[in-house]
């Protein structure tokens, strides 16, 4: 049987249930069963056929693509009960056919289907995140998404007519699949769109979309890569440690939650990337440690980037839910009233932190060990500082990260409410919480049965040499399942034993700290305001302060307000010189038929003489006449 026919099934079915969900947009419950039928039995089927063909590495981009979307469509009915449940129609025949051209994306082997099927999925999910389109706010991240959209479909465009030349094949898909993935200033969109977009909408983009755009690279820059991997390989290197870097640090400043999650995933690209040059390298000097290093632990990290940025972003849609708000300062106490979810969310974000014993670990564990090979390689400069440069931006990307999540989960979770909203908080439903909870146990097997995996699908020739890698994997593997099987273990025991006579205790003297409240503890602004200010301008954060004045001071303030370097001083300056240039040029559009056969006639003019003169010019370069 021919498993990659079900593809085409699993695509028809989906696009039934998006007509069937549009169809029956007048009655949002059966629209909602018409469209999670049509993508819950398309993604089935997508399966059987991802597991008939495991050692491929096209499915490392299918697999986040089917368990989000399935993980979406179950998580889906309750987080739209009073966030639009009677547009149900729009969002199920949206959201099937991004999954349907996502997936189609990885199928088409030829450039146009594929760009048809990459045109299908920016269209689509502009859409979505488009769903709130009377919000101005919305209107504005859709605006901008789909402009990106736009541009890298017209940059992929020129990619393929460029095809006879390798390096501007590689540059144009570099550009062109670098909108998708968020590369350094073509990331502007990211924390524009997911914060604008439905929960299940930007897990969706976050944690299996943007990454189609590192398949694309390598599906049609393959022979560019081949042809040239180290400059390719360090090219993928710097860009990954501006993305982890930037990524990171222009988080600090955010109050909204599923923004900071967005320069998240920036970051995690630029881990993904530093994997793939890492490999790329060795791939060019034939060392299997760099190859299997940096290939698998980006591979690796695609997976676990799409477990635990996806379950971030739908319980960010969990906290939407209870409180109306996305802004962590209104928040606070939300542990005490969502014990579930905040639980969730503190794992998720220690996972994503790169901190054993959780997934991401491992794959980040893989990359330096590719970076620590590279730095053994022999007369190689280059390689010695890519081996140390590597594991140093990891680490200090995995510190950073730290920080950040202790900011959205102390601001989120802990401490007193901020706001009503907050302190009325309750959880959410259970089918809220069961996708959540089923992506982190998938992380917690992705852990354990990583070294197995490896052993099992690299080339039996390699498998001498790479012994002592994957003897480190196991080793990582059983200490992080020992320590989560103890933690585990602690907590039952803590549930099971009895709890004695409750004592009530009070203190005599309290210095006048009688009743604590949300004023008296740190914001997440101010737990992050050392960061803030020893990086500057890089957070983009602008300061008002209004200092006290004299000894009985009236008034004294301080505001901050942040804004994305690149969006403001790349892109918005682009804009202004081009709509300048424009204006300038807008006594062409006299509205006079002279001018118009006036200027039409010059061109032709020109393009004769052009014609005319081009091939003397090289008759007298070659030393003619």
């Amino acid at each position: 049987m021919n498993f990659e026919n079900l593809y085409a099934v699993a695509l028809a079915l989906m696009s039934i249930g998006a007509a069937g969900a549009l169809a029956a947009g007048k009655r949002p419950a059966l629209s909602q069963a018409i469209g999670c039928a049509g993508l819950i039995s398309g993604i089935i089927v997508s399966a059987i056929s991802v597991c008939a063909g495991l050692p491929d590495y096209v499915n490392l981009f299918r697999i986040p693509i089917l368990i989000l979307g399935l993980a979406g469509a179950w998580f889906s009915p309750q987080y739209l009960k009073g966030h639009g449940s009677q547009r149900s129609g729009i969002y199920y025949f949206f959201f099937n056919l991004t999954v349907a051209a996502m997936l189609g994306v990885t199928i088409m082997n030829r450039p146009i289907p594929f760009l048809v099927m990459w045109e299908i999925m920016g269209l689509a999910s502009f859409a979505l995140v488009a769903f709130d389109y009377k919000s101005r706010q919305v209107a504005r991240a859709a605006w901008i998404y789909l402009l990106a959209c736009q541009a890298g479909g017209m940059v992929l465009l020129g990619m393929f007519l460029m095809a006879s030349s390798v390096e501007a094949f590689f540059i144009l898909a570099v550009i062109g699949f670098g909108l998708k993935i968020g590369f350094p200033l073509l990331h502007v969109w990211l924390p524009e769109a997911h914060p604008a977009a439905p929960a299940p909408v930007s897990a969706l983009m976050s944690g299996a979309m943007i990454q189609l755009g590192f398949y694309g690279i390598w599906r049609w820059g393959i022979n560019a890569v081949a042809s040239y991997s180290e400059m390719f390989g360090f090219t993928l290197i710097a860009l990954g440690i501006i993305c982890c870097l930037g990524g990171i640090i222009l988080s600090f400043p955010r109050t909204n939650i599923k923004t900071l999650l967005a320069y998240s995933s920036i970051e995690n690209m630029g881990i993904i990337s530093l994997g793939c040059g890492l490999g790329l390298l060795g791939l060019g000097k034939g060392n299997v440690t760099m190859i299997f290093g940096g290939f698998t632990g980006a591979g690796l990290h695609m997976l676990n980037h799409a477990l635990l940025k996806g379950g971030l972003f739908l319980l960010a849609g969990s906290v939407q839910k209870a409180t109306g708000s996305l802004e962590m300062e209104k928040m606070g106490g939300l542990l005490k009233r969502m014990p579930v979810s905040g639980s969730l969310f503190l794992l998720n974000s220690a996972g994503l932190s790169g901190l054993p014993p959780f997934n991401a670990f491992v794959s980040e564990f893989l990359i330096y060990l590719a970076g620590f090979a590279a730095f053994t390689v022999p007369g190689k400069p280059l390689f010695m500082v890519a081996g140390v440069a590597v594991p140093v931006v990891l680490a200090l990307t995995g510190g950073l990260a730290a920080a950040a999540f202790c900011k959205v989960g102390g601001a989120v979770f802990l401490g007193e409410p901020r706001s009503k909203e907050a302190a009325e908080a309750v959880e959410v439903p259970l089918s809220m919480r069961l996708p959540v909870l089923l992506l982190f146990l998938c992380g917690c097997a992705v852990t354990v049965l990583t070294p197995a995996a490896a052993r099992l699908f690299a080339p039996e020739e390699w498998i001498q040499e790479l012994y002592p890698a994957i003897r480190a994997l196991q080793m990582v593997a059983v200490t992080s399942l020992a320590v989560t099987g103890l933690f585990v273990l602690l907590v039952l025991i803590k549930g099971l034993l009895p709890r004695g006579k409750e004592i009530r205790r009070s203190c005599t003297w309290d210095c006048g700290f009688s009743k604590p409240d949300a004023r008296m503890e740190y914001t997440g602004s101010a737990f992050i305001q050392p960061l803030v200010f020893f990086c500057g301008r890089l957070t983009g954060a602008r300061r008002k302060i209004t200092h006290p004045q004299g000894n009985f001071p009236e008034k004294s303030s301080f505001e901050e307000e942040s804004a994305d370097p690149g969006m403001e001083f790349f892109w918005e300056k682009s804009f202004k010189f081009f709509f300048r240039l424009a204006a300038k040029l807008n006594f062409l559009q006299s509205g006079y038929l002279h001018f118009y056969i006036l200027i039409m006639t010059a061109a032709l003019v020109l393009m004769l003489v052009w014609g005319f003169l081009l091939p003397w010019a090289g008759t007298l370069m070659k030393g003619g006449f």
